[in-house]
Parts: structure tokens; sequence; C-alpha cells
């Protein structure tokens, strides 16, 4: 994952291209829309601050959602679950060209509940999480007919 993480020297430098006498602002938090676990949290650039910066600073800057960008300031080392409890197993689907269409998970503490995991970044991160732990992992591969 090729995800850059800004440093306090990155941010001054962000804030001396938009000429700002400060760079203090909170920060945002992408959830995933399946089970709002956090995929990152950043530092949110406002309207028209994206096509100010230099090229070499642009290449930090992601595009969180159409026409908005942002700073990644915390990306979670590994999968993290939003609620108390360990990653029991984890189930996959498959479509008949390999992509994922659906995958979720089951907690120890809860194992009647299955949380779905949407975002790209998370799932990698949970697929990874069931391969170091060796954990159960049910796969299947449906047909979109």
């Amino acid at each position: 994952m090729g995800i850059i993480t800004v440093t306090p020297q990155i941010l001054e430098e962000v804030r001396q291209a938009l000429k700002l006498p400060s760079f203090s602002r909170p920060y945002a938090v992408l959830l995933d829309p399946g089970d709002f676990g956090t995929v990152f949290t950043y530092l949110p650039l406002m309207e028209g601050e994206y096509e100010k910066l230099p090229l070499e600073l642009k290449k930090v800057a992601y595009c969180i959602d159409k026409g908005r960008y942002g700073l990644i300031g915390y990306l979670p080392k590994s999968f993290e679950t939003p609620r108390d409890g360990k990653v029991a197993a984890v189930s996959v689907t498959y479509n008949e060209f390999g992509t994922i269409v659906d995958l979720s998970y089951t907690l120890d503490q809860k194992p009647e509940t299955v949380y779905h995991v949407q975002h790209p970044l998370r799932r990698e991160k949970l697929l990874q999480l069931a391969k170091k732990k060796k954990l159960p992992i049910r796969s299947a591969v449906r047909s979109s007919q």
C-alpha cells in the first residue's frame, strides 16, 4: 500500500505553498460504509487549495470524495474493528472474474453477528490479518447471472 501520511515537515511545506499564517484544522475520519471502521484520518483541504499546491505536494494529497481532497494523518497499520472483540472468521465472495463482491467477518464475542467490509483498503487489511492469524476463511464464487 503506497499511502503517504503527512509529517510536520510536509504540513509546513503545504502551509507555505498555500501562503497560510497557520495550518490548524480539525482532522476528519473516513469510515468504511459497511461496518463503520476507520479507513484513515485526514486533514481536509479547503475548496481550491489542492489546485494551488505545486506538483510535488499534490502527490501527498488524496482525493477523498468527488472534488474533496485531504492529507492523510493516520492510517491504521492493521485491520481494526470498531467494536469489542477479535476477528474470529472471515467470509469472502468473488464474482466469476475473481473480484471481491462481498467480504465479511465475525467477532469472537458475537459470532452470530456478521459485519461487512466495503472499503478496498480495509478489505485488503482484513485479508492480510486473516492470513497472518490463520483465521478460517470461507470462500464462495457467485455468477452475476
